[in-house]
């Protein structure tokens, strides 16, 4: 959380325009908080700055764009000397993130509730409406001025969080609107490239029109990442960004075990320094269940989630014989192998562990019972 010493940061940027050459320069940007270097060049340039790195093209079925990665493997490819960073350099580097984790995007394509409610599958009864949303958990609007939500001082901003260049579709935005007579409200300000914007998606225009159909005329922003970006270059765009709002709702994530030790701890402290700054960022707890790993042996949790410093939500239906709400078959839970379980779960996790019916556990090789739970609230 302290910014590093000067002379450190200096070494490492020496060290990594010491290596340039004449085909690409290397541009290198200090974070908020002078804790990482953001550093963009090419490929023949990462080589001479990182020699073992075994670089691969890598595409998506379908997608027009590519990515370069390291074809080593996760729990290697970050290893400071495996990647041949200089000794000398590694009292003052604690990860190098990036060069080989792949993005899990989300389905993208399609289009929002334009058309009706809920798809059928995101809920196991009863169908949803927004304004059956609003009515059923008794959301009021009293007391709430235009004014004072569209001022260009208002305290109140909410943000919206996409990957994937996932872009929300105004057209439809506005038709979603019209169709459940909610009040008119395009969103305040779009955070990304617009060159780089995949088109309208079915999870991109699902967040946006949920969240203006709830928290009505309350000021939006979007931020739009491409399928390269991590949660710590997202991190810290939301904290470079005067005005920004105080609460963001993200529903994209990716698999623990894509994630090394370092790498997950580097986020963790990104979500500390913004919860500090006091922002509240909302993630789902996914919507597959509880994972299972590829070795179909042992579950395999969704990060960021299991972020001790986010506020993770989990799912719900309503069953119309009675009208009760309960959790949704399909939403994600349970433990973190990467991040410690904070003080604050003991006391419920505890009496969860001690009186729920849990399936085998083989000594802790298929789930952890020390590791943070998740979700928080659903």
């Amino acid at each position: 959380l302290i910014s590093l010493p000067e002379e450190s940061i200096k070494e490492v940027e020496e060290y990594l325009q010491s290596e340039a050459g004449e085909d690409c320069e290397v541009l290198v940007n200090r974070s908020v908080h002078r804790d990482y270097l953001l550093v963009e060049t090419c490929a023949a340039q990462a080589k001479r700055i990182l020699p073992n790195l075994n670089l691969a093209v890598y595409q998506k079925v379908g997608a027009e764009k590519k990515i370069l990665r390291s074809r080593f493997l996760m729990d290697l490819g970050e290893n400071l000397y495996f990647l041949g960073l200089p000794q000398n350099l590694h009292q003052h580097v604690a990860g190098i993130h990036g060069v080989t984790d792949l993005p899990v995007p989300k389905y993208h394509s399609g289009t929002g509730l334009e058309q009706g409610p809920l798809p059928a599958w995101l809920n196991t009864d009863k169908e949803f409406t927004i304004p059956e949303m609003i009515e059923y958990f008794g959301i009021t609007y009293d007391g709430i001025t235009d004014s004072a939500l569209q001022a260009d001082n208002a305290q109140v901003r909410q943000g919206v969080i996409e990957f994937d260049n996932a872009a929300y579709s105004a057209k439809e935005l506005a038709s979603f609107q019209k169709k459940y007579n909610i009040p008119s409200d395009p969103l305040t300000k779009i955070i990304g490239t617009e060159e780089n914007f995949g088109g309208p998606g079915t999870e991109a225009s699902l967040d946006v029109q949920t969240i203006t159909g709830i928290a009505q005329k309350v000021q939006t922003w979007d931020f739009v990442f491409d399928a390269t970006a991590g949660f710590i270059e997202v991190v810290e765009k939301l904290m470079s960004t005067k005005g920004a709002p105080s609460v963001y709702s993200c529903s994209w994530e990716s698999y623990e075990n894509s994630f090394t030790q370092s790498h997950a701890d580097a986020v963790n402290t990104s979500f500390m320094k913004l919860g500090l700054s006091g922002v509240s960022f909302f993630i789902d707890a996914g919507d597959a269940g509880a994972s299972l790993a590829q070795d179909c042996k042992s579950y395999n949790p969704q990060f960021p989630g299991t972020s001790a410093y986010i506020i993770t939500v989990g799912g719900t239906s309503v069953t119309s014989s009675d009208n009760v709400e309960r959790a949704w078959i399909h939403s994600s839970g349970g433990f973190s192998k990467l991040i410690k379980r904070p003080a604050y779960q003991n006391e419920q996790v505890d009496y969860y562990l001690k009186n729920a019916k849990l399936p085998p556990n083989q000594n802790g090789a298929v789930y952890s019972t020390t590791g943070r739970a998740f979700p928080d609230i659903s």
